[in-house]
């Protein structure tokens, strides 16, 4: 079984790896059957391969949750989802093998593919869903895992740079994805399809890995948070064993700007105590 550190949020990293034998084998596989749609666009052979609810279940099509997710609605729908599983794909092939990475993947397809035939039909309604952004939410959520404590800058809006932790980013796309689904936002978007890739992804790792699962404690978050809005007011000593503990586990990378003053402030405090007064 592989071993997997934590990442240092000091390293700098730059988005975009060489391709990797798994990555580069499902963005040939998924452009070549992109070309193949194009071709027989009028086929009524590519109703069969796509994932259409209820008829998985009437008419025996169980098949559709392994094709559905090869297949793309026109060329931006295939470039961004090939454009992430590049992005985020490489290193995670890196840390997981070619093998189970290729494992992975496609059980985070599947997955979501079998979360959005019963949730459709529990709902009765008619759907068809096509497109591997589950399986690439999955790899995104792989991501969050494996390199949680990286920091990575995005661009909101695609105009305003926002630097934060993989973990947090993972959490924000999670949220996202809820509350544009509960909103009925983005009406041909399978809302569904991208946090059920999250969950099978994250419920993978529990069964594979679950040493490679970092620590996140929103109540942690909420602390440090709070910690900022009064610095002068803070008792270091209340948190010190807290951060100590955080240093031993994870390395002093670890420690987020607040963590990193309250243990300085304690640091200070100490080495007057023991200077005395002048």
């Amino acid at each position: 079984m592989p071993t997997y550190q934590y990442t240092s949020p000091e390293n700098r990293y730059t988005i975009g790896q060489p391709w990797t034998p798994g990555v580069r084998l499902l963005i040939l596989l998924n452009v070549g059957i992109f070309l193949l749609q194009l071709t027989f666009a009028r086929s009524p052979l590519l109703s069969l391969v796509a994932l259409q609810v209820p008829e998985i279940f009437e008419n025996g099509r169980w098949w559709q949750p392994l094709t559905y997710f090869f297949l793309h609605s026109g060329f931006w729908h295939l470039a961004f989802n090939m454009f992430a599983l590049w992005m985020f794909g490489c290193e995670v092939e890196q840390k997981m093998g070619r093998k189970w990475f290729l494992i992975y993947y496609l059980t985070a397809g599947i997955g979501a593919g079998l979360c959005v035939a019963g949730v459709g039909k529990l709902a009765g309604e008619h759907s068809l869903t096509i497109g591997a952004s589950g399986a690439v939410f999955g790899i995104l959520m792989a991501y969050g895992i494996l390199f949680a404590e990286r920091s990575i800058t995005l661009l909101l809006f695609f105009i305003l740079p926002v630097r934060m932790k993989a973990k947090t980013m993972v959490l924000l796309f999670g949220a996202f994805e809820f509350l544009a689904g509960v909103g009925q936002a983005f009406g041909h978007v399978s809302h569904l399809a991208h946090l059920s890739g999250l969950l099978i992804g994250y419920l993978f790792f529990r069964w594979r890995w679950p040493g490679a699962i970092p620590p996140f404690r929103a109540w942690e978050s909420v602390k440090m948070w709070w910690f900022s809005r009064r610095v002068r007011k803070i008792d270091p000593e209340e948190y010190l064993d807290e951060i100590l503990e955080k240093i031993s586990r994870q390395g002093r990378g670890s420690l987020n700007q607040q963590e990193r003053e309250i243990l300085d402030e304690a640091s200070r405090r100490r080495r007057d105590h023991w200077r005395g007064p002048n």
